[in-house]
C-alpha cells in the first residue's frame, strides 16, 4: 500500500489518472477499446471458472435464465453494442449504443426506445422523466409524462463528441466534450438556469485548456470533479484530476497518491489515464485507469469531513485481469466492488479477497467486452457491452 496524500481545497498538484481510452461510454474515439486491443482472448473457461462455483460441464440446453452467482442474461435487440447504462432507481433501466440507439428497460424487456441518432456513449438522468444522452456531435434530452412517452430532442448548441454526462438536478448538469480533430480542446459543458433566474441553459466552463476532459462525476456535498489527460492522446500520457468544491466558482487540481511502486517518492505522480469512476456517497468512491506502464490501477477516495476534504489511496489490485483491458468499476460499499473488461472477464472485491463471477449459464463463457455498469446497491446492478446486458440478483444464486 502506497503513502496516503491528504487533499484540500487548495491543493495545487496534479492527480494523474490513467484512462482506458475507449470506455463504456463512447464508440470508437470513446473512452474504451474493442476487442482489437492487442490483448489475447482468455481460456473458455474465463468468465466462469469450475474453481469459483461453475459447474465445468454445463448442459447447452435449455439455458439457464441466471447464472449461479445470481448474474440474470436479459435478451437485446440484434447488433447493438451498449456503451453507457443508468437507472432511474424505479425499476427503468436505459442504455446507449455504438449504434445509435437509446434502449429502456421496462423491468420485462429490452426495447428500442429512439434509434438512427449516430453513435452514442453517455447517459444521465435527474429522475424517471428528465433523461440526457451523449453522442458523437449532440446531446438529447429525454422529456415527457412517463419513462415510455419520453421524447428525446437534439440541443440546438454544437456539441460535439460528448464523452460522460453528470448532474446533482434537472437544473444542475454537467456534459464533458472529448477533444477531437474538429476540435482544438475538450470543453466542460454546464446546464444551469440563466443569469437573472431565466430558463436553463449550456453555457461553457473554462478549466484548463490544456486538458482532453473525458469524464464529469461528483455529488452535491463534495462537489463537481473532472478526469481527464493532459495533451494529446497517446499511450503514458499525463492525467489530471480537478475539483470544484460546493460554493465555489473555479476549479482547482487535485494531488495523486505517491508512486506505490517506488518508496521514495512523496509527491504526486502520474497514475496515466482515467477509464472509470464509481461514487459510493459523498464521503467515498473509486476510480479506475491503467498506469503508464500498462498496469490495471483502483484508487479509492475517502472524506472524513462530509466531503470537505479527501484521502487518496492506491487499493490492490495487481494482476486481477492478466493483460486484459478493464472498462468500468462498480462499488456499492467498501467491501463490494466490481471491475469488468475484455472479453467478458469479471472480478469481485468482498473486502478481503478477489474472485471471478460466475456469468455464464450455458456450457459457453461470456467473452464479450463489458463496457459500462449502473448500481444502485447489492441486490440492484446492471453490466452492459457487445450484445449482452447483465442484472444480478442475488436471489438467484445456487
Amino acid at each position: 500500500m502506497s503513502a496516503i496524500v491528504r487533499l484540500g481545497a487548495a491543493c495545487a498538484g496534479a492527480l494523474l489518472v490513467h484512462l482506458v481510452v475507449a470506455c463504456a461510454a463512447s464508440e470508437d474515439v470513446q473512452p474504451r477499446p474493442e476487442a482489437d486491443s492487442g490483448a489475447v482472448a482468455p481460456p473458455t473457461d474465463a468468465s466462469a471458472p469450475p474453481s469459483e462455483g461453475e459447474d465445468a460441464d454445463v448442459d447447452a440446453s435449455p439455458p439457464r435464465e441466471c447464472s449461479g452467482d445470481g448474474f440474470c442474461h436479459t435478451a437485446l435487440p440484434t447488433g447493438q453494442t451498449l456503451r453507457a447504462v443508468w437507472g432511474d432507481g424505479q425499476g427503468i433501466v436505459w442504455a446507449v449504443s455504438g449504434q445509435g440507439a437509446i434502449l429502456r428497460w421496462d423491468q420485462t424487456e429490452w426495447k428500442i426506445h429512439a434509434s438512427g441518432l449516430g453513435p452514442l456513449s453517455a447517459v444521465w438522468g435527474s429522475g424517471p422523466t428528465d433523461v440526457w444522452v451523449g453522442g458523437q456531435s449532440v446531446l438529447f434530452h429525454g422529456t415527457g409524462a412517463s419513462p415510455a412517452a419520453l421524447t428525446f430532442a437534439a440541443t440546438t448548441r454544437p456539441m460535439g463528441e460528448i464523452a460522460s454526462i453528470w448532474g446533482t438536478s434537472a437544473n444542475d448538469v454537467w456534459a464533458v466534450v472529448v477533444r477531437n480533430d474538429s476540435l482544438p480542446r475538450s470543453r466542460v459543458l454546464h446546464y444551469a438556469p440563466s443569469s437573472g433566474g431565466g430558463p436553463s441553459s449550456w453555457s461553457e466552463v473554462t478549466v484548463d485548456p490544456e486538458m482532453r476532459f473525458t469524464h464529469v462525476w461528483g455529488t452535491a456535498a463534495s462537489g463537481v470533479w473532472l478526469g481527464g489527460i493532459l495533451g494529446d492522446v497517446y499511450s503514458g500520457a499525463p492525467g489530471r484530476i480537478y475539483r470544484r468544491q460546493p460554493g465555489a466558482t473555479e476549479f482547482a487540481p487535485v494531488l495523486a497518491p505517491a508512486d506505490p511502486d517506488d518508496p521514495e517518492t512523496e509527491t504526486a505522480y502520474d497514475p496515466g489515464e482515467l477509464a472509470s469512476v464509481s461514487v459510493l456517497s459523498d464521503t467515498s468512491m473509486v476510480l479506475l485507469g491503467r498506469t503508464p506502464f500498462g498496469d490495471e490501477m483502483l484508487i479509492r477516495g475517502k472524506s472524513t469531513d462530509g466531503g470537505l476534504t479527501f484521502t487518496l489511496e492506491h487499493a490492490e489490485f495487481n494482476g486481477e485481469f492478466n493483460g486484459l483491458s478493464s472498462f468500468a468499476v462498480a462499488a456499492t460499499t467498501d467491501d463490494d466492488l466490481w471491475v469488468a473488461g475484455e472479453y467478458g472477464r469479471m472480478r469481485h472485491w468482498n473486502g478481503s479477497r478477489w474472485s471471478a463471477p460466475a456469468l455464464t449459464v450455458t456450457k459457453f463463457p461470456v467473452i464479450e467486452n463489458l463496457h459500462a455498469f449502473w448500481v444502485k446497491g447489492p441486490d440492484d446492478l446492471w453490466v452492459v457491452g457487445e450484445g449482452i446486458a447483465l442484472h444480478l440478483d442475488p436471489t438467484k444464486k445456487k
